[in-house]
């Protein structure tokens, strides 16, 4: 569940506003494209029934996954963010865990 808030909160927070901030904006197309594929295997995984060869390879490949998104953000996306003038990161910072906030919530009147 953390894995999926913390995609949802970079897609409607973050994302955008980095995107307006800089000029290029291949590594956040590149960004949407992994969470999607992440999203994908999320899914994938939270509605398998058998444990099997499959279910093992999806949970290695979604790792595999994030360990390289999380790479691109640090070296790249974030120096990016970083260096543009117009961002609030300190104001992102809290929009975001807010948000954060308030997804755990619903999760946890949904449990």
């Amino acid at each position: 569940m953390e894995l999926t808030i913390h995609a949802q909160i970079e897609e409607e927070i973050f994302y955008p506003a980095v995107r307006e901030a800089i000029k290029e904006t291949d590594l956040l197309d590149e960004a949407e494209v992994e969470h999607a594929s992440a999203k994908d295997l999320i899914a994938q995984i939270q509605e398998a029934t058998d444990i099997d060869d499959k279910f093992d390879a999806k949970v290695i490949v979604l790792g595999e996954y994030i360990d390289h998104h999380v790479k691109e953000e640090r070296n790249e996306i974030f120096v990016k963010a970083r260096a543009a003038r117009d961002l609030d990161l300190v104001g992102m910072r809290d929009q975001l865990a807010a948000r954060k906030e308030e997804l755990m919530e619903e999760l946890g009147t949904m449990a």
